[in-house]
């Protein structure tokens, strides 16, 4: 609630009293377990306590008439003594979090929901004791029918078992910040392969830790970089992919530049590390994950804000109730005063304000949940229902993540390769590919397949990491590559079309056979199916999409174009985007993020919301406030029509709230005394604060 509070050691936060959490995930969730284990100390004393008051009123209710044994309940002492004992366990025991920091927040002139319910819970409280250790003392006005004095121990109970309940779910689902970090934590080896600097032949094992700029480190096949570096010998592919969001695995060769996380593939290399540990690309995307948890500042409830005037004007209102009865009441002024002044604060007591928002959320939640839509928290909901922007990630996000065959053309019209069919040359490309570990080769194998072309077997398959790849196939000579990799075999000239494609983003792989150019291939990863409509329906409810890409220019404002976006940004470092951020935050406008990638995990920290493709990496999903776990981007509109549905839902219930209070307390105090002779007793006023509390989860269950 407060997070400019900071403190070396765990404790309360010295203004409202609630427990302090760890900063960037670190350590356990000892608030959460703390709420566990009181909430399961309650339940049970609670319910009996309950089941003890109503159980009277509940059967009078049926058609069974009056019962000797309705009185008997009761009048019983033991009742009236098991009752104490069960809610002073629930209420001191159960309660103390609750009671200690609302009554912290009083002392520091900060009320909170806190607050309310410590006076209404202590309150309530406070009068059953009396009523049941001393009950002579109340004058004839308090008592029942019966002659019994009522006793309101089930509301103080039942209470806090609600409150404890909505703080363990809230408490839970802030546990996404831990295990997003220890995710990031995982990508990068516990151990590297550190060489002797005077003999290369002589290694040894080290934690990570140990590592330290200028190490000569070995990466095996399917290992992970350990640090940042540069290859000094050998070369592979890297599959960085989660950390870039891009696609391709990228060809290292000596001189170039590796990342810590990045997972290596078929080749072995040694490399030279440029950072420690703590400095490398795994290690900032975690401390930006934590840096943008920690600077996002807390959605402040409407409930809190209308808690901080309620608290002080009901506390007034019963001063004046009873000081009003006794200058004006008469000889009963003084029993008259103390049953208007009981009523008052027990009528306010805030079960309907404190259930408006959490019970809206959890029906909002489940409802998502059955249709595909992850909250992680009811901040989460409230930030989509007022976001005015939807930025996109471009890979795995808007398109499919992997890259596809979108067009092709001859090369060498004038050769005698150039006789043989585009199919024919992609059955003969595919064959070669289908030996190759790339990642293009399954675009190959998937474009021939979708064609129905069979595809034959390769054989002296060789290939050059990072430029291409060639065979045999039928008895022709295939190679497929880089432009580089097919002028050693002949010159190329590419068409108009091919540069085009390489223009707009796309990766251009070219093919010779028999020692002459014969076609070219652009490899693109496409839109997904639903992206235009989707972006098309946030248009529609007045939201603006933008697309952040870690890809080049050419490549965002292409796919931008397809989709129907106007605002695209390519070249985007994981810093980059959460600048980018920071600084449409400064130009006042609401964001949330979508992204489904590692390198997406600091803007979806960063932004109002962040939400996350289902089949994206773990930490994204882990990171990101919302999830979309099926079907895509098409759930997206459906999201942001359920935290919009939810909003509306809340403030209902706030004005049902209020609306109560604001007739109630007057009702309580003895306005309608002078016209009707009829005072309210506390017994009357719990029924009202019930009735306002049914209220609210009528209200609520509507958006199921």
């Amino acid at each position: 609630m407060h997070p400019e509070v900071t403190s070396p050691t765990a404790g309360s936060c010295p203004i409202c009293g609630m427990p302090l959490e760890p900063v960037g995930g670190a350590g356990d969730d000892q608030s959460g377990n703390d709420f566990q284990r009181r909430l399961a100390a309650s339940v049970v004393p609670a319910v009996i306590v309950f089941l003890l008051s109503m159980l009277p009123m509940l059967a009078r209710m049926l058609p069974i008439g009056e019962q000797p044994w309705l009185t008997a309940l009761e009048q019983a002492a033991w009742a009236a003594w098991l009752e104490l004992a069960l809610a002073s366990l629930v209420v001191f025991y159960g309660g103390w979090p609750i009671l200690s920091g609302g009554l912290t927040a009083i002392r520091r002139g900060r009320p909170t929901m806190f607050s309310l319910i410590t006076i209404g819970v202590l309150t309530a409280w406070g009068y059953s004791v009396v009523a049941t250790v001393a009950p002579g003392v109340f004058p004839e006005a308090f008592r029942s029918h019966h002659g019994g004095v009522g006793r309101f121990f089930e509301s103080a109970a039942m209470i806090v078992v609600l409150v404890l309940a909505g703080q363990l779910l809230e408490s839970r689902a802030r546990r996404g910040t831990t295990a997003a970090i220890r995710a990031l934590l995982d990508l990068s080896p516990p151990e590297a392969v550190r060489l002797n600097p005077a003999d290369s032949s002589q290694s040894e094992t080290v934690a990570l830790a140990a590592v330290r700029a200028g190490d000569l480190l070995r990466v095996r096949p399917g290992e992970r970089v350990p640090v940042d570096g540069r290859v000094v010998e050998g070369e592979s592919g890297c599959d960085e992919s989660l950390l870039t969001g891009e696609p391709v695995p990228v060809a290292k060769q000596t001189g170039d530049r590796v990342l810590g996380g990045s997972l290596n593939g078929a080749g072995a290399f040694v490399m030279r590390a440029e950072v420690a540990s703590a400095g490398s690309l795994v290690a900032r995307i975690t401390r930006l994950v934590r840096e943008a948890h920690a600077a996002r500042a807390p959605i402040e409830q409407l409930a809190d804000r209308i808690s901080a005037r309620v608290v002080p004007a009901v506390v007034l209102t019963a001063l004046i109730t009873l000081v009003g009865w006794l200058v004006f009441g008469g000889e009963q002024g003084l029993s008259m005063g103390i049953v208007s002044a009981v009523s008052v604060l027990v009528i306010a007591c805030p079960c309907g304000l404190g259930l408006a928002t959490p019970l809206s959320m959890t029906v909002a939640v489940g409802r998502g949940a059955r249709s595909g839509i992850l909250a992680r928290s009811s901040a989460a909901m409230q930030a989509l229902a007022v976001a005015d922007t939807v930025i996109f990630d471009k890979t795995g996000t808007l398109t499919l993540g992997k890259p596809q065959l979108a067009a092709s053309g001859r090369l060498g019209q004038h050769d005698p390769a150039s006789a043989d069919s585009p199919d024919a040359v992609l059955r003969l490309v595919a064959a070669v590919e289908a030996a190759s570990e790339h990642a293009l080769a399954n675009a190959f194998e998937h474009a021939a397949a979708e064609r129905g072309l069979a595809v034959p077997a390769a054989t002296h398959v060789q290939a050059a990491v990072g430029r291409g790849i060639c065979g045999d196939v039928e008895g022709r000579q295939v190679a497929v590559g880089s432009r580089a990799f097919i002028e050693e075999l002949a010159a190329v000239a590419e068409p108009a079309e091919a540069d085009a494609a390489r223009q707009r983003g796309a990766t251009l792989v070219l093919a010779a056979i028999d020692g002459q150019p014969a076609a070219w291939f652009a490899l693109e990863d496409m839109p997904r199916p639903e992206a235009s409509s989707v972006v098309d329906s946030l248009q529609d409810r007045g939201l603006r999409p933008a697309l952040l890409s870690g890809d080049s220019q050419a490549a965002a404002a292409h796919l931008a174009s397809a989709v129907g976006i106007d605002d695209a940004t390519g070249g985007c470092s994981p810093g980059d985007k959460l600048r980018e951020i920071h600084r449409r935050h400064q130009a006042g406008r609401r964001i949330a993020f979508v992204g489904d990638g590692i390198n997406d995990a600091p803007a979806l920290a960063a932004a109002d919301v962040g939400i996350a493709v289902g089949s994206g990496a773990d930490v994204a999903i882990e990171t990101a406030d919302i999830t979309l776990l099926s079907g895509g981007l098409t759930r997206l509109p459906e999201a942001i029509d359920l935290a919009r549905q939810t909003m509306r839902n809340v403030r209902e219930n706030l004005a049902l709230s209020l609306v109560y209070n604001m007739l109630a307390i007057p009702i309580a105090a003895g306005l309608l005394y002078p016209f009707t002779g009829m005072l309210m007793s506390p017994m009357l006023a719990a029924a009202a604060m019930t009735a306002s509390s049914l209220s609210v989860i009528g209200n609520a269950l509507r958006l199921r």
